[in-house]
């Protein structure tokens, strides 16, 4: 019987993994690994002994250069990879969406993808992301770990940490910023709990990606946008605000099944497709 089949999505805060084979429990396995535990990622790989192995992200090609002399192994260019894992995932979650549609990778920054009839395109991004969450959460909260950050940020109320629409108009609804930390409690230099500042700053992160991408997205007569990402991963709050600008512009917002392992989905596809590739 032959080896399984290996994705790697080798980002700059963690690497996302993605194993298919028949000899799988359930066919599929995901892991995530920080990016210190290379060594650990190697030994993994060669108990599988994969049938072939791609990889893709801001280290794939350091990886597929590290893996090849023992493995065979193939590098796609991230953007055409998390093109081809979102469609994948999205089918395999039952979502039915007609092409073009934007794909948003929502990671330690967040890119915009356009995908059409003809190859993956860039269509954007910012260096608003997942870094800055953990970046600003060591400043604000002494912790920059992610399931921390967005825990303290689902119990959280921002409410005063911003200035609200609703607090210059009060027929507005409440929930739509006029300015981020701009509300009178961090003006007065009021005590702050853990939790409001979280959820401030998780929303900052969230609505201003959301901005954006509706803005590349209406630019390109496009309606539907997915997006995914290690960011959104049990971050409720963030993807709340995400929907809720998007929704509120007219767009439709998805939140991907499993969104971080579209990149590693897209590579193992595009080995998996070409067959295996010859060590070396």
């Amino acid at each position: 019987m032959s080896g399984p089949w290996v994705g790697i999505d080798a980002g700059a805060s963690g690497t996302k993994i993605v194993v298919r084979g028949a000899d799988l429990p359930s066919g599929r396995e995901l892991r995530r690994l920080s990016v210190d535990q290379e060594a650990a990622l190697i030994a993994w790989i060669r108990a599988l002994a994969p049938t072939g192995i791609g990889t893709t992200g801001a280290g794939g090609a350091a990886w597929a250069k590290r893996l090849q002399p023992e493995f065979p192994t193939r590098f796609l260019e991230e953007f055409q990879a998390w093109a081809n894992g979102a469609a994948l995932l999205l089918e395999m979650a039952e979502f039915r969406i007609e092409r073009p549609y934007l794909v948003v990778s929502v990671g330690t920054g967040t890119s915009a993808i356009a995908v059409t009839e003809g190859p993956a395109e860039r269509a954007g991004g910012c260096a608003l992301g997942g870094g800055t969450l953990r970046g600003l959460g060591q400043l604000l909260l002494g912790t920059s770990d992610h399931d921390e950050i967005s825990s303290l940020a689902s119990r959280g109320n921002r409410f005063g940490i911003d200035l609200e629409i609703a607090d210059l108009y009060p027929d507005i609804p409440r929930g739509f910023t006029a300015s981020n930390f701009g509300g009178n409690q961090v003006i007065e230099a009021l005590p702050q709990r853990p939790e409001d500042l979280a959820q401030a700053l998780t929303v900052l992160v969230g609505e201003n990606i959301s901005i954006l991408c509706a803005a590349i997205a209406g630019g390109r007569g496009i309606h539907d946008i997915v997006f995914g990402g290690g960011t959104l991963r049990d971050n409720p709050a963030c993807w709340e605000s995400i929907e809720r600008m998007a929704q509120v512009r007219g767009f439709n917002p998805i939140s991907l099944p499993e969104g971080e392992y579209a990149g590693a989905e897209g590579a193992l596809l595009a080995v998996r497709k070409a067959g295996p590739p010859s060590a070396g």
